[in-house]
């Protein structure tokens, strides 16, 4: 049986200073680590809103800064300052390196640029993994803070958003480092024989407040720093007394908020000339999309919603946590019963946490990386909770040292096995606790653009792949992987000549473009990518459009749906284009006959081709044919009307393949398994 602990959580500070050298090792090491896991292979996948947003923003944010046109650095008022001057970073280290920036923010194939944008970014969270770590060693228990940050440089949530050229796991960082060192700063050891200098107060608090700025230059949502700095302040500091705390938080809150404010108007440029404008734009997009639902909707618990709900970010919580960082979430009552200064820091975190997430619960728009801010803080109260465990009995003859290090061993071991199980698609990770990505997509959005890159390398294959734009529910996402032209999903491309169409797990949960999908996705799916127990997107041939249907069926599965005809009289053509459909497997290679026919059924005109182009020595169901079929017309063909008749046949043998439904032509007119499709009439 396991039994609670009352040892103290937090050590003191000259417990610390003797294992100064451990802790800067430390720091090193999970520095590197969380670099390996955030920054290699970066070329993977391009997101959503990378490729909508943060890669043309880049582009001209770049330009704004070189040309001093401070005013249009204020180019979205998330305001995502902290990204663009980290993708500026990126976008010289690709000129310097001779890799090409030109073409990404239009979607071609330039993503080793993706990667070196998105590099700069994972340095930083690196950075901010192993500074972390030194502010934990500060206010609580080595093993306790080299557990959390195992957990935080190692967490496949945060490193998923990590890899990114986007705006969530910046703000999470500079956070979470702002509350660390606000904690720094208002909670100094009490063991020591000598108090802390002021100055070292004073330096945790300009570093908790230049943090803060860089989460205020990142995203909106950190703005909640503002009352939750203030009330740390109030409730946390070390004055005796609510009044003497009260004049203390003040007289902390002010400089710490004016220094902030500093940080905020210093970087961006756009406040040196246009500050109304650039606060304005913020505001906006408070008001205008954060506190409105996203306007392709959501999904969750199965159904398509406008807002998932009051539960949706505690299921994001247990799915996207890891099994040890939930077991010891779990725990956490046990940590908090502890007194002490380590107690107070903990409950401080845990307030941020509950008030971030309330906060969040309260908007309507709700994702689950919105509330990555609190990632770091729950690898933290996980890792109080399950140190917060005493050894069985059984156990007590091993040293705590030795059973320490062993269970410290044994999580390493089991999150790096999942983090290099996940590589590099750590967006689909979720919790097997809870039944893994097969579950999570029955209960929440899932898929960001990851798996496109195995769809283009699929597509890549097809012969057929250049005859028309592909249809997607993102084109943006796809086109930096194929060749061609990427086409939205509409109910108007739908209807225009396509090669293929992708369907990808987002826009099918909350039935985006739902009439255009299905009409896409008539027949079986050529390919599915699968990944982790997700269905990640589907790839269809639409029908080939038509004007006049058939309904006809040869042998076993070959659907005739329709055709178009038209005249050509430049060329002296009978222009007609069938809509062929592939019901089931079979061997290909099949030729088709088009035969005009006059009133005495004399043929007077005729096609034969391979019915799919001759690019394909099977058929799989699902497979649209559709091509444009001119047929010459004789120079002295007599007005009138004319017969058209249709029949596929073996090309080795001559056999022709049974007409199973349809109207078919008397045997007598044309021979056997021949479809009467329709009539022309032609006029010179």
């Amino acid at each position: 049986m396991i039994h609670p602990t009352a040892p103290p959580l937090a050590a003191s500070e000259s417990h610390i200073s003797s294992r100064t050298l451990p802790g800067w090792v430390g720091a090193v090491l999970l520095g590197i680590t969380a670099l390996a896991l955030r920054g290699l292979q970066l070329s993977d996948f391009f997101t959503v809103d990378e490729s909508f947003h943060w890669v043309w923003r880049v582009q001209h944010f770049t330009g704004s800064i070189r040309q001093e046109r401070w005013a249009d650095t204020n180019l979205t008022g998330h305001p995502g300052v902290t990204t663009l001057w980290l993708g500026l970073l990126g976008r010289r280290l690709a000129l310097a390196l001779g890799v090409s920036t030109e073409g990404l923010a239009e979607g071609s194939a330039a993503i080793g640029y993706l990667a070196l944008l998105r590099l700069p970014l994972a340095i930083v969270h690196s950075l901010a993994v192993a500074s972390g770590y030194l502010l934990l060693r500060r206010l609580f228990t080595p093993t306790l803070a080299l557990l959390a940050g195992i957990l935080w440089a190692a967490s496949p949530f945060l490193i998923a958003h990590s890899r990114l050229l986007h705006l969530d796991a910046l703000l999470t960082s500079f956070m979470m480092l702002s509350m660390l060192l606000l904690l720094v700063a208002l909670l100094p050891p009490t063991d020591e024989p000598t108090p802390a200098p002021r100055w070292q107060m004073w330096l945790a608090l300009l570093g908790s407040s230049v943090c803060a700025g860089l989460a205020l230059l990142t995203k909106a949502p950190s703005l909640l720093l503002l009352p939750v700095a203030g009330l740390t302040m109030l409730f946390f500091g070390p004055e005796a007394g609510l009044w003497a705390r009260l004049r203390g938080a003040v007289l902390r809150y002010l400089p710490w908020l004016a220094c902030a404010v500093a940080v905020f108007w210093a970087l961006w440029p756009a406040m040196w000339v246009i500050p109304g404008q650039a606060i304005a734009s913020v505001l906006e997009e408070i008001f205008g999309n954060g506190a409105v639902p996203h306007h392709t909707g959501n999904f969750f618990l199965g159904q398509p919603v406008a807002d998932p709900g009051p539960l949706f970010y505690l299921a994001v919580i247990g799915f996207r946590t890891t099994p040890i960082t939930l077991i010891g979430l779990l725990l956490l009552p046990l940590a908090l019963r502890q007194p002490g200064r380590a107690r107070r820091a903990l409950l401080a975190l845990l307030v941020y946490a509950v008030l971030f997430t309330l906060a969040l619960t309260l908007l309507p728009k709700k994702f689950d990386r919105y509330l990555l801010p609190i990632w770091p803080v729950l690898c933290v109260l996980a890792a109080a909770g399950l140190t917060s465990l005493r050894l069985p009995r059984a156990w007590r003859r091993w040293s705590a040292q030795v059973v320490r290090s062993v269970a410290l061993a044994a999580v390493v071991v089991f999150l790096l096995i999942t983090n290099l199980w996940y590589h590099p698609y750590y967006l689909a990770y979720f919790n097997p606790l809870l039944g893994g990505g097969a579950v999570a997509q029955r209960v929440m959005l899932v898929g960001w653009g990851e798996g496109m890159e195995e769809v283009g390398a699929w597509l890549r294959t097809r012969p057929d792949l250049a005859q028309s734009p592909v249809l997607s529910w993102d084109p943006r996402a796809l086109e930096p992987f194929i060749p061609v032209r990427t086409i939205f999903l509409d109910d108007y491309s739908v209807n225009q000549p396509a090669s293929y169409a992708v369907l990808y797990a987002r826009s099918i949960q909350r039935h985006d473009q739902w009439a255009a999908q299905q009409q896409a996705s008539q027949g079986a799916p050529l390919y599915t990518f699968r990944k982790y127990g997700i269905d990640y997107a589907y790839i269809y041939q639409p029908p080939r459009p038509f004007d006049t249907p058939t309904d006809a069926l040869f042998g076993d599965g070959l659907h005739l749906r329709g055709y178009s005809q038209h005249h050509n009289p430049l060329e002296h053509t009978l222009v007609f284009t069938p809509s062929w459909n592939v019901q089931v497997d079979q061997p290909g290679g099949w030729f088709s006959f088009v035969h005009m026919l006059d009133e005495q059924g004399i043929r007077v005109a005729q096609v034969d081709v391979p019915i799919d182009g001759g690019l394909f020595a099977t058929w799989q169901a699902g497979q649209q044919f559709g091509t444009a079929l001119p047929i010459p017309l004789p120079p002295d063909l007599p007005p009138g009307e004319y017969r058209i008749v249709l029949g596929v046949y073996n090309p080795a043998t001559g056999a022709r393949m049974p007409l199973r439904a349809g109207d078919a032509l008397p045997p007598d007119m044309n021979g056997a398994e021949v479809l009467d499709v329709g009539r022309f009439v032609y006029r010179p």
